[in-house]
């Protein structure tokens, strides 16, 4: 046990580190009262073992019910006094000052809390969050509002809700208005392996030995696993951290460190500075022996990388990255970044990509990490997009933050936007202009268009449901809306007034409404008006071109995949920003018209002798389709077959993409979306094809069991050979050269070419027997060739070379490729492996299950493994974000049949689905889509695939 010297010591340290806005006159007359009690109960609690607390709550007596609906019950079995999923406004949060101290032999940590507060209204009760803590002891002292006079308030009754995460103190005199409230509270909780809180983390070096780490996860409601604390985004503070480690490792924070005090033979504490004000779940510490590598930006702000210290030679891309980044966005927003550091750190057990803790961001291995001898291209752009993402979330989301988990978007779609500039402008080999029309607008459009979709801004009344908004509706839909919008109103005219909102909301919440009531004003145009109709529904209208004799009509509709869904107070009606072009034989001219929502049917002028096709979208800015009566499919598809370069890259995707929705949507035939695809012969650009191979994908994938596949294989592999004959398996050409690489042969395994099949698993014999270099570009689809079209013994060399590759993009590479293993036997290990937590992490389950999930012989076995372990699921993931969502999702994306169907609805009807029942209902109605669709289409494609003048 320290001594009294060392306590002292530390005690004091604290003291002095406090900055000048915590020595208020109020604080000083009870700061030495405070500081008494905190030395004691460090004593108590810290150092010697903690005992579980022998108090027990008091029988509730003539306290209000504030919900007549759900009856929340304390531990006890009695009514809880506060019946709402929302914390009251009557207590406002100042300053929390944390002691923490992970114990990692007992796999617990310890800690003590002061929140300085101040009440808003009068109460007899403080009601804040805590979740699976184990509340040891508490303390309120109370100072008047004039700063003159101290008193210990008495609590008269404790009381915990385990189902809001919600504790009470009551105390046995109100609250007055005005008064400046201080909460002590002691805690302890388990550090143990999860994905949220604080939370057990570990490595294994090279040489075998197991190295842990303490980290944390906090959005959206992890902070009150971590310590007491008002976890709401609103409920903004200011925070003042120390942290107990032992001397050979390092802990951080959001802030730089101040002092380090040695705290007994083996002990220091690290104590830093205290942070601007934020909200909890931007909160973060960790505690690891990491090592690191620094740099600094043109402002001056510091910013270092961590990692293991083996895979610190992995880290000189992100400090490069983020540094560039950094410089970028500070001219951007043209509001500094306002914390003096700024770290990314590389966690072994991570659930989502990354996370924006302000000062601290905390990443996915191999998010962060990037090794140029072994890693890919793909690799490098994922490592700089994240990097991007999470830094442009330094100014959406920390510097202003939601108000509430409704506006979410707000966070996410800002980032995701801002993200793709910061990397086109770091690197612009990347095109990721381009690449935002497929990775962002077509993809969470393919989701946007079923009946289980949501708005953009929705309303969580239950925190626990806030993670299956982390979604494409979220990120894509979001971002997608932004770059409408700043194409719409103009750019120099969108960042004057996004920098207006940064400066308004600083340091503060803003909501949907605040951010477009700053347009306001700006041009003749209501931003709010228009926008709300694309933010407050879900979906997206389809644009209907039709001409007359005299005229072109423009109508439009909801777009709809599958079940119709709720209503909409818009009547699913939009305001459209729609350009389009026109193909005359004097050129292509093009124009911008906005579409109202009650304007029915709008006409313009058409000159038919002149006129040779029209474009709908042109520029692919907007977020919607665009269909055309027959005669106009036609004139576009002889344009692309002519020359397809008239049409930009993003066009041509556009309008493949198009025709293929409409046709599953049944609004043009399934001929008129296959006839388009014929020009691809013609196509050496990556996100066309991209776009397109996609498509017939999912045509093969409903039929792969049907007579007409072979036909399928077949053409596929006519349109493909011109590309893959050009582009060869070197690793050559432009970026986007090498990811059509990597797609056109990764589809050429899909569709089982047999030219693909045998050249990748003859590339893999000589890497397995001779050690011959691979093309890091190809990798993926190497390794695949071989799990996938080769014996165990390939599948077993995949997966050695898994369990002891240091690289974590490889690493990944590898995991992938066994989910497509033929081998049932290996499938088994690899589940079995991520259950126990062993070679394969929790963290990894989702990528099995959505990859096994489209791997033919795996789709039973991963649905029969999600089934039996359900609640081991549920006790992983209902906490992190949407991994659970998505899970739900993936594990049914392949079934087809009635009896499919009736299967998983009996099997989530028997099961606790409450955090995720958005996503049941969406699995299901994806059952059900397929099994239409077949229904619909497998003759006409028979019919089509079979024509020999098709190929």
């Amino acid at each position: 046990m320290p001594d009294d010297a060392n306590k002292e010591s530390f005690l004091k340290g604290m003291s002095q580190n406090r900055k000048a806005a915590d020595k208020s006159s109020w604080e000083q007359r009870y700061k030495h009262a405070v500081m008494t009690t905190t030395f004691l109960i460090l004593i108590v609690t810290l150092i010697v073992v903690f005992e579980r607390s022998d108090s027990r709550l008091s029988q509730l007596q003539n306290v209000r019910r504030y919900s007549q609906t759900t009856i929340f019950n304390d531990t006890m079995g009695n009514e809880f006094p506060w019946q709402s999923l929302r914390l009251p406004r009557n207590i406002s949060p100042l300053e929390y000052h944390i002691l923490i101290y992970p114990h990692f032999k007992e796999k617990t940590f310890s800690g003590i809390v002061e929140i300085k507060t101040i009440i808003k209204k009068q109460t007899p009760l403080i009601i804040l969050h805590g979740a699976q803590l184990n509340i040891l002891s508490t303390k309120v002292t109370i100072g008047s509002e004039d700063g003159l006079t101290l008193k210990i308030g008495h609590v008269k009754n404790r009381y915990e809700c385990r189902k809001l995460q919600m504790h009470i103190l009551q105390m046995d005199e109100p609250l007055t208005k005005g008064s400046k409230v201080n909460i002590i509270l002691t805690f302890r909780g388990k550090l143990e392996k999860k994905l949220s809180g604080l939370y057990l983390s570990n490595y294994t070096t090279p040489e075998g030995v197991v190295k842990y780490l303490a980290t944390t996860q906090f959005e959206p409601t992890g902070a009150r696993e971590a310590f007491p604390c008002f976890d709401e985004p609103d409920m903004k503070a200011k925070f003042n951290v120390s942290i107990i480690r032992s001397k050979d490792m390092i802990s951080l924070f959001n802030m730089p460190r101040l002092t380090s005090t040695r705290y007994g033979k083996d002990l220091f504490v690290d104590t830093f500075q205290q942070t601007v004000t934020m909200s909890t779940y931007l909160v973060a510490f960790i505690v690891c022996d990491y090592a690191s590598v620094t740099g600094t930006t043109l402002q001056g702000t510091k910013v270092s990388v961590y990692a293991p210290p083996h895979q610190i030679h992995q880290t000189n891309l992100a400090l490069n990255t983020a540094i560039k980044v950094l410089n970028f966005y500070n001219k951007l927003f043209g509001i500094s970044y306002p914390l003096p550091k700024q770290d990314l750190i590389a966690i072994p057990d991570f659930a989502a990509g990354a996370m924006e803790n302000w000062g601290l961001i905390t990443f996915r291995l191999s998010a962060l990490l990037y090794d140029p001898k072994q890693s890919s291209a793909i690799d490098r752009e994922y490592v700089v997009t994240v990097i991007a993402h999470e830094l442009a979330h330094q100014w959406f989301g920390n510097l202003v933050t939601l108000k509430w988990w409704d506006d979410l978007w707000l966070n996410e779609g800002f980032a995701t936007f801002i993200e793709y500039l910061g990397v086109n402008k770091t690197d612009p080999s990347f095109t990721m202009m381009d690449r935002f029309v497929q990775n962002e607008m077509i993809k969470s459009m393919a989701y946007d268009c079923e009946g289980n979709s949501h708005p953009i801004t929705v309303t969580v009344s239950d925190p626990s449901a806030v993670g299956t908004l982390f979604d494409s509706i979220s990120y894509g839909k979001g971002s997608s809306l932004i770059r409408m919008l700043s194409n719409f109103i103009g750019e120099d005219n969108f960042w004057w007034k996004i920098k207006t909102y940064l400066n308004t909301y600083k340091y503060s919440n803003a909501r949907t409404k605040d951010l477009w009531d700053t347009f306001t004003g700006l041009t003749h145009i209501d931003v709010s008006t228009i926008m709300d109709t694309w933010t407050k529904q879900m979906g997206y209208p389809v644009v209907t071109m039709s001409s007359s004799e005299e005229f072109v009509q423009v109508s439009q509709e909801r777009f709809l995949l599958g079940r119709v869904g709720p209503s909409s107070s818009f009547n699913y009606k939009w305001y459209i920003p729609f350009r389009y072009a026109v193909a005359k034989t004097s050129g292509i001219s093009n124009q911008l018209l906005t579409i109202h929502p009650d304007s029915g049917v709008l006409k313009f002028p058409a000159d038919h002798d002149q006129v040779k096709w029209l474009k709908g979208n042109y520029g692919m800015y907007g977020y919607y389709r665009v269909n055309y009566e027959e005669r106009n499919w036609r004139a576009l598809i002889k344009q692309l077959n002519e020359n397809h370069t008239v049409f930009s890259t993003a066009d041509r995707a556009g309008l493949i993409d198009d025709v293929c929705f409409l046709a599953r949507a049944n609004k043009v035939s399934q001929t008129i979306a296959l006839d388009m695809t014929k020009y691809l012969i013609h196509e050496r650009d990556y996100l066309p094809w991209s776009v397109a191979l996609n498509c017939l994908r999912f045509i093969g994938e409903r039929l792969r069991n049907k007579a007409v596949y072979d036909k399928i294989q077949k053409y596929t592999e006519g349109l493909m050979h011109p590309v893959l004959s050009k582009l060869g398996w070197k690793d050559t050409g432009s970026q986007p050269e090498k990811y059509l690489r990597s797609t056109a042969v990764k589809h050429g395994l899909v569709f089982g070419h047999r030219s693909i099949i045998e050249k990748g698993r003859k590339i893999f014999e000589v890497w397995m027997r001779h050690g011959k270099m691979l093309n890091m570009n190809l990798k993926d689809e190497i390794y695949r060739a071989a799990t996938q079209y080769g014996g165990e013994q390939e599948s077993n060399y995949v997966l050695e070379k898994y369990i002891n590759s240091q690289v974590p993009s490889e690493k990944h590479k590898l995991l992938v490729a066994l989910c497509h293993t033929s081998h049932g036997r290996v499938l088994h290990w690899l589940f079995e492996s991520a259950a126990k937590d062993n070679v394969i992490r929790h963290q990894d389950m989702l990528i099995l299950i959505q990859e096994a999930s489209s791997n033919p012989g795996g789709q039973r076995l991963v649905w029969q493994f999600v089934v039996e372990n359900w609640d081991s699921i549920m006790k992983w993931f209902s906490n992190s974000m949407f991994v659970l969502p998505s899970i739900v999702r993936s594990v049914t994306s392949s079934f087809s049949t009635e009896e499919e169907y009736v299967q998983v609805q009996n099997f989530f009807n028997s099961v606790d689905t409450s955090c995720c029942q958005r996503d049941v209902k969406a699995s299901l109605n994806r059952i059900q889509m397929n099994i239409d669709w077949l229904k619909d289409n497998e003759d006409i494609l028979t019919g089509w695939f079979s024509d020999p003048n098709n190929f």
